[in-house]
């Protein structure tokens, strides 16, 4: 470790340090252990977990998918599935057992009024059918025995405090009425009228924007400082975790590994698993080489684990790891990790070059290597495109006037906010969404509008689409084989039925599973995998140009880096050119080739990808960058969020432009705003 990350570590650790050491712990778990019975078999999803949490700390829990973070918090409320129950160990809350509470009655005494939890998808929070002003007098009535008149204002009052804008008249709308961010609002709203003393977040902002996402880690923020909270973080996302932690508990297959203040696990791991996790983040790769992903699958929780359960993905684990579990060793007053390297007689091992980059002040520098010039071939065109919905009143242009190139060989992405109409411009290059006006090419020919069926049949087989939600674009009812074959099937791509069989094993091989794979079903397979089959879905059809629709965003840090890190090899290894959107800046700027930042369906700048980093121009561009989290926390607490707001430009005289500022720099605006550009490139 170098000195100046000891001196971070040190220098942020001693005033928490010396809180805990005189403070008593709000909330201590021991030995928890939690056992799920399914299919008439044992699956222990808690292993002897033990933590605590202090008062008015921010403790972020973070881990894979099926680590068990939102299942051992779910420990605190009573939240636990019928088929899963508390076997072994304490939770000791204000005096009392948690781990013995038995009846709902004793439940209800804690959960709301003293711990509070807010999910992921608002949506499945709250009752579409009833009103969100009644959903939140509904807690207040209950928790803070307030009722009529006095219940509605406090309503009000709670509205207005998480942000909601005109809080009288939203109190009378519905769920659907309210973007995604909004209702996340609200169900922190409710959460927040049972005045807790710990309110547990569960992935509060995995399925946000950027922006939004930056707005709720404030508010929420907020709220703790000015309510004297206690706040649970449960992510994946370490970004999040840089920016609101005070301490950091990592986990592992039902136990936590490692737990210590957020500087010194970020700056000072000393598990493998965080080392991994931690060198699996796009900020931390080079654009052109892979991502250090983490080897095999955690291990299946129904059969018992001997030793290390992280062993058989540990590429430097030690002979011991097999055999014994180890203990949790002692790093510092505030710090422990589970792991055989810490012991004594262990050999000492260097910490990975992501971590030491990681402990890098200039780690938002450029981190791409020279890729030389893009080819220069166009294969998909894009010209004054504009796509409309509805008709009358209700006409809405999604997106308006946009214009673009694709060369042949590069990934060029498109970023921008949920309802930018980023995914609307990929389904109008693919035809399925018409265009109102405008026109798409593809190697120099019109694609968009009426065609003939040949040149129709050779688009279908040259433009596939990676859809977002794996689970929700394959068939559910339909086994791998078939899922993948449907392409070639419809349009009779293939010679016999050993063809087909032949070319769905090398779709399968080409993605980096079993050939077997395509005699299960898509629920058989793990988030990550049915990605893979969605991939491999668009290569049977051997496409040139694919759009790869938010890919990865349902994806662990891990699994992602493995995403990415096939993208890339399947772009060398067949000349794919890929339409990337996303609205994760860390992995657009590793993947990307070109950038294409879209507001409200029109493009307002586009660059090279290092170009466009160094150099945002339009205040939406440099508003989304602000927003984007980084995972060194130094950085991250440093850093000033932007806002945008579309009044700042004037075009009622000085119409605004599409303009080249500098050698393929573009950027959307007045005369006015594009002598301001310049200057600020000029500097």
């Amino acid at each position: 470790m170098s000195s100046e990350a000891a001196a971070r570590i040190d220098g942020g650790a001693i005033d928490s340090r010396a809180r805990q050491a005189a403070a008593q712990p709000i909330l201590s778990a021991r030995d928890v252990e939690v056992d799920f019975t399914l299919r008439g078999q044992r699956l222990k999803a808690i292993r002897r977990c033990s933590l605590d949490v202090y008062e008015g700390e921010t403790l972020a829990i973070v881990g894979e998918s099926g680590s068990g973070k939102s299942v051992f918090a779910k420990c605190f409320l009573g939240m636990l599935d019928k088929n899963g129950a508390v076997t072994g160990g304490t939770i000791m809350y204000g005096g009392r057992d948690l781990a013995k509470f038995t009846t709902e009655r004793e439940w209800r005494s804690i959960r709301g009024k003293k711990i509070a939890m807010v999910t992921q998808d608002p949506m499945t929070s709250l009752n579409p059918l009833k009103k969100i002003g009644a959903q939140i007098r509904e807690a207040i009535e209950l928790h803070q025995g307030l009722h009529g008149s006095r219940a509605r204002h406090e309503a009000v009052r709670m509205l207005d405090m998480v942000g909601i804008p005109d809080p009288e008249r939203r109190y009378g709308q519905y769920p659907h009425e309210f973007s995604g961010g909004m209702r996340q609002r609200v169900v922190i709203a409710i959460a927040m009228a049972c005045r807790p003393q710990i309110l547990i977040c569960d992935e509060p902002t995995t399925a946000l924007d950027v922006t939004i996402q930056a707005q709720i880690l404030q508010l929420v923020n907020a709220l703790r400082r000015d309510h004297g909270m206690t706040i649970i973080y449960i992510t994946h996302d370490l970004g999040v975790v840089a920016k609101v932690a005070d301490r950091v508990a990592v986990m592992y297959a039902g136990q936590v590994v490692e737990v210590g203040l957020t500087a010194e696990v970020f700056f000072g791991a000393d598990h493998p698993y965080t080392w991994a996790l931690l060198g699996a983040l796009p900020q931390l790769g080079v654009r052109g080489k892979g991502l250090p992903a983490i080897d095999g699958t955690p291990p299946n929780l129904f059969n018992k684990i001997i030793g290390d359960s992280f062993a058989p993905r540990n590429r430097k684990a030690l002979n011991i790891d097999f055999i014994e579990e180890p203990p949790m060793f002692r790093v510092s007053p505030t710090h422990q990790a589970k792991t055989w390297l810490l012991d004594p007689r262990a050999p000492k091992l260097e910490r990975p070059d992501s971590i030491r980059r990681l402990q890098s002040a200039s780690i938002d520098q450029p981190t791409a290597e020279a890729t030389g010039s893009a080819p220069r071939e166009p294969l998909v065109e894009v010209k004054d495109m504009r796509v409309a919905f509805g008709s009358g009143r209700k006409r809405f242009v999604a997106v308006n006037d946009v214009s673009f190139t694709v060369y042949r060989g590069e990934t060029f992405s498109l970023v921008g906010e949920s309802g930018s109409g980023k995914t609307t411009i990929g389904r109008a290059i693919l035809r399925v969404n018409p265009l109102a006006n405008g026109e798409v090419l593809f190697k120099n020919r019109r694609i968009s509008g009426k065609i003939d069926k040949a040149l129709d049949l050779e688009v279908i087989r040259s433009m596939q689409m990676i859809f977002q939600d794996p689970m929700a674009s394959l068939n559910e009812r339909a086994k791998v084989d078939y899922i993948i074959s449907e392409g070639l099937l419809n349009h009779r791509l293939y010679g016999d039925e050993a063809e087909r069989e032949a070319k769905v094993r090398k779709a399968l091989e080409e993605v980096g599973l079993l050939p077997e794979f395509s005699s299960r079903f898509p629920h058989e397979f793990s988030g990550g995998q049915r990605q893979r089959i969605g991939i491999a879905r668009a290569l049977v059809m051997e496409p040139e140009f694919i759009v790869a629709d938010e890919p990865i965003s349902a994806l662990d840090v891990s699994i992602r880096a493995q995403a990415l890190n096939l993208l890339n090899d399947l772009k060398r290894s067949h000349n794919l050119t890929y339409l990337f959107i996303a609205h994760d800046l860390s992995v657009v700027r590793f993947i990307s080739d070109r950038i294409a930042v879209i507001h409200k369906g029109r493009i307002v700048e586009m660059a090279e990808t290092e170009e466009l980093f160094r150099h945002p121009l339009h205040p939406y561009t440099r508003a989304l960058f602000s927003a984007a989290p980084s995972p060194n926390p130094d950085i991250e607490r440093g850093k000033r969020l932007l806002a945008y707001d579309p009044a700042m430009h004037d075009y009622s005289s000085d119409k605004p432009v599409w303009n080249e500022i500098a050698p393929g720099h573009f950027v959307y605006g007045n005369q006015r705003e594009l002598d301001g550009y310049a200057r600020a490139l000029g500097a």
